[in-house]
Formats: structure tokens, sequence, C-alpha cells
């Protein structure tokens, strides 16, 4: 198991028969972003009462006539704010700007008028009602992360913005490089490749009896491919990084020459009308 489950993808299917494959947004995440938005929504908020105060002061309106300004101010702030921004901005707001993060409908389509709103107006109940202890409770609940607001409406905030991976070059241990020299690792499937090329540089994240599984896993079905086995005592992670640069600076070679082979080709395709 991952050492982060929350942060697991959801394989989602849409009405189009179309495999979706959405990372939802980690509770942490929601937190900042609506941090930044409760806090524009605030200054909005007093902005506009301050503003209606001093209009009514000014013109003298009716007690009654400013009330009913407040309550609009009010509702404009706290629920128009949340449904005009992710309207307009395809499931965002600007918090979710920030942390690059959006809200779609279960299937992966944009959000309806119908869901923004059964979500605004739930938010005044889940978080502003109870200082986000309702919201919190639900979220770490379910297992994307959800609100109250988000299960009524079939909504779902996903992740759409991750920083990128540094690229790191495999290495072979030190211990392994006379082996390899020699090994036929031409046999590897391609796909088994690729895993394991995914498979290492997250190697450190996940729990430690979960990664020891996981490489004994990936070793047992490397071994066929390769030949001769790693001397014995080989740890499976060492074994499987010598697989992957292996293969990896053996492929890179074929591509060189063939780079190189079709260059010469070219030059002599270019050569050969004027030769004669």
């Amino acid at each position: 198991m991952d050492a982060a489950p929350s942060r697991r993808r959801d394989a989602l299917v849409t009405g189009e028969a179309v495999l979706l494959d959405l990372l939802p947004a980690s509770f942490a995440t929601r937190i900042v972003s609506a941090a930044i938005d409760g806090a524009i929504q605030l200054l909005v908020f007093l902005g506009l009462t301050a503003a209606t105060a001093f209009l009514g002061s000014a013109t003298g309106l009716d007690d009654g006539i400013l009330t009913a300004l407040v309550v609009l101010v009010a509702v404009s702030t706290w629920i128009g704010y949340p449904v005009l921004c992710e309207l307009l901005l395809d499931g965002r707001s600007i918090g979710r700007l920030v942390m690059g993060t959006r809200v779609v409908r279960e299937d992966g389509g944009p959000v309806h008028v119908r869901q923004s709103l059964l979500r605004a107006v739930m938010a005044m109940l889940e978080i502003w009602s109870t200082s986000g202890a309702l919201a919190l409770t639900a979220s770490v609940i379910d297992r994307r992360s959800r609100r109250l607001g988000d299960m009524m409406a079939g909504t779902l905030v996903m992740q759409e913005r991750l920083r990128a991976p540094i690229p790191r070059r495999a290495e072979v241990p030190a211990e392994l490089a006379d082996w390899v020299r020699t090994a036929d690792v031409g046999r590897l499937p391609l796909a088994l490749a690729q895993e394991l090329r995914g498979y290492l540089p997250r190697a450190h994240l996940l729990a430690t009896e979960s990664r020891r599984a996981r490489s004994r896993d990936l070793l047992r079905r490397v071994l066929p491919s390769v030949s001769p086995p790693p001397p014995p005592g080989t740890d499976p992670e060492d074994f499987l990084q010598a697989v992957v640069a292996e293969r990896s600076r053996r492929d890179e070679a074929l591509l060189r020459r063939a780079r190189e082979r079709r260059s010469e080709d070219a030059e002599q395709v270019m050569t050969l009308p004027f030769s004669a």
C-alpha cells in the first residue's frame, strides 16, 4: 500500500465509455485553496458591507432596506462568488488557480450551475457554520477527500497541475558493473521495462514492507528475461536498477547507431546524383 493512500488515482468511466485517470486533490491542498478564497470573500464582504453602511448613512435609507442590502451582499459574497468562479473559470476559483485544482463532475465533465449552487449552499453549513469541522470530518472519511457538498452534487476536486519530477538517469550499482556488462537484458519485455522505470524513482515513497514486497515481485518477473542471474546475495532493487540502466544504455546506443546510419544514407542520397 502506498505511503500516501489519499493521493491514489481513481479510474472513472465517462458516459462515452472513456476511461479517465483522475488524481483527487489532497485535503491539505484543498485547505490552502479554501483559505485563499475565504480571505477574498471576507475582504469583499467587509468592503461591501462598509460601503452599504456608508450609503445608508449618507442617503438616510430605511433600516429595512439596509438590512435587505446587507443580506444581498452576504448572499452575493458567500454563494455568488464560488458559483460565478466555477462557471466562468471552468470549475476553478482564485484559490484553485493558485493551487492547481479544479472542480469536475464525477464523470470528469464540467460542473453545472445546479451543482455549483449546491456546493456553495452546503459550504455555508459545513465550512462557515461549523468552522470547517463538518467538511474536515467528511473529507477524512471519504477516499476521494470529498466534503458533503461534493457528495450531494456529484462532484470531485481534482489535481490538474503537478510539480514535474526531476528526471534522473539510472546508474548501475558499482558492485554489479562487471556482471551487467556481459548480461543479456535484451529479452526484457518493453512493458516490464517501462514498469521498472516507473517504479524505481518512486520506490522511496512506499512503506518499507510494501517496497520490499514490490521489489521481490518485480525481481521474480524480471529474472526469466535476464541471463546469467545476478551474483548471490544481490539486493533486489540494486539488481532492478542495474537492469534498467543497462537496458537504457543499450537502447540509446542502438538509437544512436540508427540515427548515424540514417544520416549517412541521407548524405549518400544527396551526393549520388552529382557523382556521375
